[in-house]
């Protein structure tokens, strides 16, 4: 008895299923219903063998009927079907496969004919012979057959160049004019990879394009990765040991980045004479092993790169984006990286006045002197990569020694070679990253770049194929947050809307000088905690002023909920407030939906939207403010202790005294 499981084994080597109906059966008549049609008149089936493969019909509330078809180069073509398919429009479609159109749909010619004056017959002097074909039949035949095919959305289904996964674990790449595609077992391993020619597979359209570098026809080692290391070691990085393995990493992802569950993103910094370019710019390093298989821009604004890549996933690249006075564009490019690391679509409106989705799934390297002023949520979604200055007497790499296009293609076969891998290898360097105390966005950040960076270079000997705990923990001990600067100079949002407040210059009347509104505040609260010394008349126009853009020194008070004599709750607990004392715990009441504060957000994206932004500040309490008469103000109470210095505090206002005070107030933790 052989020790082969039959049943696994048919399940690993699946087969095709057998042709049931030749291509171009009849699709069937219509009319009755019972077969007859319309006077017993038959649909023609479509012919076989077509070059263009129709997919279907899209049709929207109007009169808007389009038909989508692959042409003969592959490409996806919608054509409306009302008065789109003109006869140099289907020309179009079949382009060198236009004589399936004359062979199936033929147009004669009239014969040439004369008349024998003798006998009075006619006689042929040139038969009827093929001139094109007829258009009207072979639009008919390509809308019926788009018709029979059903609805086609190309919303979600497009996939252009570059990585894309399937079947969950499964990838396909897409080289512009053919795919490599994995194939699986039955439990969901990789099997092995085959080449198909471009189109429609597994549900998604792969349309035919510029052809990308291919990988190397055979399986590699981790020599080429660890090549390019040493080649990337000759920088002057200023984390001296990270810097390059995160740089190779990146490189690495780049191959496979649209497939990714996490896209990481690059910044690479420095001043001149670091060596930026020849690293990262134009035949640099990177540009030389990814070839021709990165977009690279230097000024795009975000809709050209959305329009150029076409739903490609392979690197963007974008050169010397300094800051400026006007970052709007910078803002633009940033915001297609963010929704790239996730991997989000993307939708704009058109011309035609549809809605168009854009699929981003491409990792961005950006390179400048310096960053410009980037959000939170942005700079957490980079790893900032500095360059120092050349080290003294080094000479610049010669690149045209180092072999950097086969070093692509080898490490392009690794990373396709390793992704039944990639998976668990990222999971071990998260769950160690965690350990060190970054938050779940910067395990996927910093955990992929260290994990392609892993697979792309390491030989294990571990059964799984995995690395080792220890060589995984003393990586992530070199991540730790307060050793990496994308972690310790990136500014929470709610602590960024704030300190717009706290700097935003103000005046009181025309012909004073103007001054930070921190320093308002810092009066009032002087005035409040040392009255005896304060000028009073001074300090009522300062709490005014502060009020005027809805601004208030407050306490707190607590209003418990009301009952009725059923025990039912007429009015729920809540908070409320009272002038400043410093006996009790001090309050900055923040008014929403004040014009005199929104003026002071003009221009940024908390307008409107400040006591929501405020709110993340913990201990924050809500209540409705008195500001003036008749003026009362859904508000956000922002401790003071979460701005001011706790020296400068009255006791009462200090952390653990405020926090202990709020929970005496409501009861919380007693038992």
């Amino acid at each position: 008895m052989s020790g082969v499981d039959p049943i696994a084994a048919a399940l690993n080597n699946p087969q095709p299923a057998p042709v049931l109906a030749e291509a171009g059966a009849p699709i069937g008549e219509i009319g009755t219903g019972d077969g007859s049609g319309f006077g017993g008149y038959e649909m023609r089936p479509f012919p076989p063998g077509c070059p263009v493969k129709p997919l279907g019909i899209l049709s929207d509330a109007g009169s808007s009927q389009c038909c989508f078809y692959l042409d003969i180069n592959g490409q996806l073509v919608g054509l409306q079907a009302k008065n789109g398919h003109s006869k140099g429009a289907i020309l179009g479609l079949f382009g060198h496969g236009a004589t399936w159109l004359y062979t199936h749909f033929p147009q004669w010619s009239a014969p040439k004919k004369k008349v024998d004056r003798k006998t009075g017959e006619e006689i042929i002097l040139k038969p009827s012979e093929i001139v094109g074909f007829d258009q009207g039949e072979a639009l008919e035949a390509l809308i019926l057959e788009c018709a029979r095919l059903g609805v086609f959305d190309p919303s979600g289904r497009m996939r252009g160049r570059g990585a894309h996964r399937i079947a969950d674990k499964g990838l396909v790449i897409h080289f512009g004019d053919k795919l490599l595609v994995s194939e699986l077992t039955a439990d969901g391993r990789i099997k092995k990879f085959n080449w198909t020619d471009t189109g429609l597979h597994a549900g998604f359209v792969y349309p035919s394009a510029m052809p990308l570098p291919r990988p190397h026809h055979e399986p590699t080692t981790g020599k080429a990765a660890i090549k390019l290391l040493k080649l990337l070691r000759t920088w002057h990085w200023k984390r001296e040991l990270l810097d390059p393995r995160l740089a190779l990493g990146a490189i690495a992802a780049g191959f496979i980045g649209g497939a990714l569950p996490w896209r990481p993103n690059i910044w690479i910094t420095g001043a001149r004479g670091t060596g930026k370019s020849t690293f990262n710019g134009k035949d640099g390093v990177v540009h030389q092993v990814f070839g021709d298989g990165v977009f690279r821009t230097g000024n795009a604004s975000g809709a050209a790169i959305r329009q150029s890549l076409k739903n490609s996933t392979v690197p963007v690249m974008i050169d010397e984006i300094e800051a400026g006075a006007d970052n709007r564009r910078v803002n633009e490019v940033i915001e297609l990286a963010r929704v790239a690391s996730s991997g989000d679509s993307m939708h704009r409106g058109g011309s035609d006045h549809q809605a168009h989705e854009f699929t981003m799934q491409s990792p961005f390297w950006f390179s400048s002197i310096n960053i410009p002023p980037l959000a939170s949520q942005d700079r957490s979604r980079l790893a900032i990569l500095e360059l120092k200055p050349l080290k003294q007497g080094a000479p610049p790499p010669v690149l045209s020694d180092w072999g950097l296009s086969r070093i692509g293609r080898e490490l392009q076969r690794r990373m396709i070679d390793g992704w039944h891998r990639l998976e668990a290898t990222k999971a071990k360097y998260h769950l160690a990253l965690a350990a060190v105390g970054h938050d779940a966005r910067a395990c996927d950040q910093f955990g992929i770049l260290l994990a392609c960076a892993d697979v792309a270079m390491e030989e294990h000997s571990t059964d799984d194929g995995l690395p080792d705990d220890q060589d995984v923990a003393e990586w992530a001990q070199m991540c730790r947050p307060d050793k990496m600067a994308e972690i310790t100079e990136a500014t929470a949002d709610h602590v960024a809307c704030l300190q717009h407040l706290m700097t935003s210059m103000v005046q009181s009347r025309g012909n004073q000088e103007r001054e930070q509104l921190g320093s308002w505040i810092d009066k009032a609260l002087d005035a409040a905690t040392a009255p005896i010394l304060a000028d009073a008349l001074a300090a009522d126009m300062n709490a005014e002023r502060l009020r005027n853009i809805g601004l208030k020194l407050v306490n707190a008070k607590y209003y418990p909920e009301e009952l009725d004599n059923t025990g039912k709750v007429t009015k729920a607990a809540r908070w409320g407030t009272q002038e400043f004392a410093q006996a009790e715990p001090g309050y900055l009441a923040i008014a929403g939906g004040h014009q005199g504060l929104d003026k002071l957000y003009d221009g940024t994206t908390w307008r409107g939207i400040v006591r929501q932004a405020l709110e993340r500040f913990p201990g924050t309490l809500k209540a409705q403010v008195k500001y003036a008469r008749g003026v009362v103000l859904s508000s956000v109470l922002v401790p003071l202790w979460a701005f001011v210095d706790e020296d400068e505090l009255p006791n009462a206002s200090r952390r653990a005294s405020a926090e202990a005070w709020v929970k005496s107030q409501t009861g919380e933790g007693e038992e």
